[in-house]
């Protein structure tokens, strides 16, 4: 078994088709018969359920064998990535993963900044559900991912909070919650609410919270899309819950205003998150440096240096 039959595997079973393959490594599609069996005949096990790989459907030794074949293979591209940094061919890449919030409102400031440190460094900043962001960073397709989430609790992850995350109440400057400074539960019925879309995350959370109060909130609308409903809300269509982060310009330019949601109870935080055993590339070293030194939710204990967990 070697790396290259590693890579046959994985790719056949990623690409589905043995010609694709074939381009992919610019062999030709009887090598890449010829790597699987090989690979089949060292094991001494079918990986497939058909020797002519027409239809690509893994047995579950081959479901099993794809689960580490996938980390060889990441880690394999990575390494060779990182000599190429070394030798001078290539500028490197960092890969990060982000749900929408912090990829929306917090990350393009600390990005513009490692773009100038490292001017060649190419960065893939790719926007999911934190769930599927978890996963890549397990299987080391991703060197960081920036989530919002209630916890995070795995032991193959270094996790560090950087902010909460939290709802709160938005408002048009000229809304009557504008004159009141301490709102209670039942205030908020009074007025029409601007909700995010039905098993969104956000209106999970609002839902529970209005049962917890036992009220029923006025939904005049419901939005998908943060900015849609920033939008709603300041063109006084009603009231909003929205991530805290990604109001912070709209505070700043008297747009909006903002209260705390009352009797809300403090959930979710933005995380920073990487796998214990990934390599720790100059640029990744400096990118996790900057998230520490720009949110101040540090734990005192945690040195800027701590990179050998």
């Amino acid at each position: 078994m070697n790396l290259q039959q590693l890579k046959v595997f994985v790719l056949t079973v990623e690409l589905r088709k043995l010609y694709l393959v074939a381009q992919k490594l610019g062999i030709t599609q009887p090598t890449v018969t010829f790597h699987l069996n090989k690979l089949q005949e060292e094991l001494g096990l079918a990986l497939f359920h058909t020797k002519s790989y027409h239809v690509i459907k893994l047995t579950e030794a081959g479901q099993a064998f794809y689960h580490y074949a996938s980390q060889i293979h990441s880690l394999s591209e990575e390494a060779s990535s990182t000599m190429d940094i070394f030798r001078g061919t290539a500028a490197g890449v960092l890969a990060i993963g982000s749900t929408h919030t912090p990829a929306t409102y917090l990350l393009p400031p600390l990005l513009q900044q490692l773009k100038l440190n490292y001017p060649g460094l190419s960065i893939l900043l790719d926007v999911r559900p934190a769930a599927y962001i978890l996963e890549k960073v397990k299987k080391y397709e991703l060197d960081v991912g920036i989530i919002s989430n209630t916890q995070v609790d795995e032991p193959e992850f270094i996790v560090q909070p950087l902010i909460h995350d939290d709802l709160v109440l938005i408002f048009a400057p000229d809304h009557p919650f504008a004159s009141v400074r301490d709102l209670i539960p039942g205030d908020l019925v009074e007025h029409p609410f601007v909700s995010h879309e039905p098993g969104s995350i956000s209106r999970q959370l609002i839902d529970r919270w209005a049962d917890k109060q036992c009220i029923q909130l006025q939904i005049s609308l419901e939005i998908s899309g943060t900015e849609a409903l920033k939008a709603a809300v300041r063109h006084r269509l009603g009231y909003g819950m929205i991530a805290e982060a990604a109001i912070q310009e709209e505070l700043a330019e008297g747009k909006l205003l903002s209260r705390p949601i009352p009797s809300w109870p403090p959930e979710r935080q933005i995380y920073a998150v990487r796998h214990r055993n990934k390599l720790i590339s100059p640029a990744l070293r400096m990118f996790w440096r900057n998230l520490l030194d720009n949110f101040a939710f540090q734990r005192p204990d945690e040195s800027h240096d701590k990179f050998q967990d």
